[in-house]
């Protein structure tokens, strides 16, 4: 009898944001093999809950796989990775602090790999979706924060330190980039221009009145798309890649700024994308920490 063929390897991805933990299996070529199973974090997910949910996804994932044996996991975690320790993830209080390598290899079962979450969804863009193709790449995400992840002649940059991309943080307008370039920066924009936002008003709320007119909330999208313009500015100016992509909840409201934007970055060699993953480029940019490249 002929030997049975051996089915060729997936790849898990997680992915760990301040609402939710996601897992999937990934093909080599950057596809979802699964759907992609997801829990609540929050605010009080801390080191044993990571554990055993984690353990919980991915054996649930393994469960999905029809006998594809699982090569690696790859994790990718708001928050940035110390000598393996998870620091300045503010929307994980629980987890600042733990040693989130030894956490996550504890439950994997398999070998294992961990990044920011916003330089696993530039590597996905990069590799499969809206940079294909480019050497020289950055991946903005524009939801809650704004993160950033580098790719420097297709490799990812993390700089000395680990803290390569962390451009929530430059100086702004008297405060820090993500304090405008956020969510909460739209509904701060949104209250200076005049605008009555009470407690709960989103800045998906702010993109409905925008598109039925109101003056003010067009005003906070077009200071939105201001200072989005100075960080890609910035970034341009440091590193020049071939494309800047976009992704994130609030590329849900690129209507509003979009054009505002590409016009007066036109005269650059940059250009601006939007990404084509969606909410599974976490998932599949974790996985490819673990695939290499032919």
């Amino acid at each position: 009898m002929p030997e049975p063929q051996m089915k060729e390897p997936y790849y898990l991805g997680a992915d760990l944001g301040g609402t939710q933990l996601r897992v999937a299996a990934v093909t080599s070529d950057g596809q979802l093999a699964t759907e992609v199973l997801a829990v609540p974090t929050g605010r009080d997910f801390g080191p044993h809950e990571l554990r055993e949910q984690l353990s919980s996804l991915t054996q649930q994932v393994q469960a999905m796989v029809d006998g594809h044996p699982i090569a690696a996991l790859g994790f990718g975690t708001a928050g940035v990775i110390e000598q393996g320790t998870l620091t300045q993830a503010s929307n994980l209080p629980g987890l600042n602090g733990a040693h989130i390598e030894g956490l996550v290899s504890a439950a994997a079962g398999c070998p294992v790999k961990i990044e920011n979450d916003a330089r696993c969804f530039a590597l996905a863009e990069a590799r499969y979706g809206a940079g294909r193709g480019a050497r020289h790449f950055c991946g903005l995400t524009l939801g809650t924060g704004l993160g950033c992840g580098v790719m420097i002649d297709g490799r990812l940059h993390r700089g000395v330190s680990g803290q390569a991309g962390e451009v929530w943080r430059i100086p702004l307008h008297e405060h820090h980039a993500e304090y405008y370039v956020s969510g909460a920066g739209v509904v701060r924009r949104y209250e200076s221009a005049g605008g009555k936002a009470g407690a709960e008003i989103t800045s998906a709320q702010i993109a409905a009145l925008a598109r039925e007119g109101d003056t003010t909330a067009l005003a906070a999208w077009q200071a939105f798309s201001d200072d989005l313009y100075v960080v890609c500015e910035m970034v341009i100016s440091l590193i020049e890649p071939e494309v800047i992509v976009l992704g994130g909840s609030l590329a849900q409201a690129r209507d509003l700024y979009a054009a505002s934007l590409t016009t007066r970055l036109a005269p650059r060699a940059t250009s601006i994308a939007f990404a084509e993953l969606g909410a599974a480029a976490g998932v599949i940019g974790a996985a490819a920490l673990n695939i290499s490249q032919q």
